[in-house]
This record gives C-alpha cells, structure tokens and sequence, in this order.
C-alpha cells in the first residue's frame, strides 16, 4: 500500500500554463514550460512511493513519435528510471511513442499490455458509413520487446499497492462502449467492444483507491464497479483520466454522476476523450472535488 502518489500529466489534449495551483495540483509557469506540446493523445508519468522507496510508471504514450519525447525532456523526466510501462489499450493516440518509450528504457523496464491491444487492424466508422483507419500497434513491436513484454487479460499487481486492472468486466446496459469502433477479425469488419481496456488501481493508505483510466471505455461505472470489487474494504478516493464521455446519452451522463455521488469521490480530473461538455458538466457538479487537466499538471495525494 502506498504512503503517496504523485501523477505528472506528460501528454494530453490540453496546454495551459496560467492555471492556479491548488492542495492537489500544481502546473507549470511561464518560461521552459511554454514550449511544452499538446496533442490529441494521451501519457501520465506515476510514480508511487512508500516508506521511501518508490516505482515509476509510464501509462499509456501519446500519439505522436515527438510530443512525449519532447515534454518529458522539458519537464526532466528520465525515461531510463522507468520501472513499468503500461498500455491502457490499442488505439493510436496511446500507444503512438510506444517503440521509442521501449528503445529509450532500460531492459528491467516491463511492458504490460491486453493480448487484444496489438496486431489487430481497428478503424472508425463514420455517420455515411464509411470507415477511417486502419490503425495497428505492429505485432513485431512486441515481439522485438518480448523478454520485458507481461501479455495478459487478467490483473497485474506491480508492488507498492498498484495494480493494472486487467479487462473489465461490463455489467450495466447503459454504458455502450464506442459504438462507431470497429475490428478486423479473420478478414471481417465487427464492432469493436475494446475489450482491451485497462486502467490502473492504487492503494493509498488511510485514504482509498485512486483510480486512473486512459479511456475508460469499459465505462466509468463500470471501472469503479471493478475496482469495488477488486478492493470492497477501500473506498474510490480519486478518478484522473481520460473518461469518453463526449457524445454520450443524458441517461448514461446522469447514471454517471450519480455513480460518483454516491461513492462520495474526494478528487477528479477528467482528462483527454472526456470532452468539453462533460468535462463543463463535472466541474459544476463536483466543483470542490474537481482538478483542471492540463499538460505539465502534477497532481499529488499523500496519506495521512
């Protein structure tokens, strides 16, 4: 279980570099963090600590071969120090910088990915039924990195109270998914259910689990059900990632806010394929519990 987490936000949708700080959050000032990038992508740097020891955790790496690069020299990231990559799942705008990430740390530097995230050809349909894409996380990525690749569906505890959900498990009929994602499966286009989709839990010691989500396609619901489960004796102490909760029914946005109401969240932070209308919706809810986003953003919670 940890004693602190601290969670820097090195790609995302979003710049503002005149943002207030706040107990939580920090963000970058003008000067060097001017040239900081942001692009339709997504990459938090996480690292968590416990009686003085910790581990570092890249989650998920943007969509381009420069942006993450670029930001996590401005910011004095060291990529060699990294313990642990994760890949939330397999779509372009989170796995872009992958193979320069895996060529850049050091071989003790595991990699772990949903066997659904790669070698897999995913495309969007667009309202005339037309198709965009196909976009592929190369299977030969993989298998180059394959003595520092963990391939698994099922949890993955990482130490120091993380744990990497694994597939979520999709119980409520109201949060769809991504109905305009397709697959390609033996030669044929099917709706995609991303099945992929992965967040990443921790413990945080007298205050509860802090949930991340790179998507959160499985729903949001649906992902702190899951980490419910998976930790019934903790409560849900903060949500920080990317919610895809752009386009979505007023049944689903109302289930959504309630779901957090009732769980009594202290922090959130939507993120990337949140979207602006819902991300306007949250603050006005939750408006204590809420942390602007932003490139450069550190967020940081510590126990009592």
């Amino acid at each position: 279980m940890a004693d602190k987490v601290e969670i820097r936000i090195l790609v995302d949708n979003y710049i503002d570099i005149f943002l207030p700080p706040s107990d939580a959050a920090s963000y970058p000032v003008p000067g060097e963090a001017s040239q900081l990038w942001a692009e339709q992508g997504f990459s938090l740097w996480i690292e968590v600590s416990k009686k003085g020891q910790s581990i570092k955790i890249l989650y998920d790496f943007g969509r381009s071969n420069q942006v993450l690069l670029r930001n996590a020299e401005i910011l004095g990231l060291d990529l060699r120090r990294l313990d642990f990559l994760v890949l939330s799942h397999g779509h372009v705008d989170h796995y872009g910088c992958l193979s320069q990430v895996l060529k850049k740390t050091g071989k003790r530097c595991k990699l772990i990915i949903h066997p659904d995230a790669y070698g897999r050809k995913r495309y969007i349909r667009l309202k005339d039924g037309s198709y965009i894409g196909p976009w592929e996380l190369d299977r030969k990525i993989i298998e180059e990195f394959s003595s520092r690749v963990c391939v698994s569906a099922h949890p993955s505890d990482l130490g120091f109270g993380v744990y990497v959900s694994g597939g979520i498990r999709r119980k409520n009929d109201f949060e769809v998914g991504m109905p305009n994602a397709f697959v390609e499966i033996d030669g044929q286009i099917v709706h995609d259910e991303i099945q992929d989709d992965q967040s990443i839990f921790i413990e945080l010691e007298s205050k509860g689990i802090v949930v991340l989500t790179g998507c959160c396609h499985a729903g949001v619901v649906n992902t702190l059900m899951y980490a419910r489960e998976m930790f019934p004796r903790q409560r849900i102490y903060a949500l920080i990632g990317g919610l895809h909760l752009n386009n979505i029914s007023e049944t689903q946005m109302q289930q959504t806010i309630n779901c957090l109401s009732q769980l009594g969240i202290s922090y959130l932070s939507g993120l990337h394929c949140t979207g602006y209308y819902a991300q306007r919706i949250l603050m006005q809810e939750f408006n204590e519990a809420w942390i602007p986003g932003a490139v450069g953003a550190k967020i940081t919670f510590v126990s009592n």
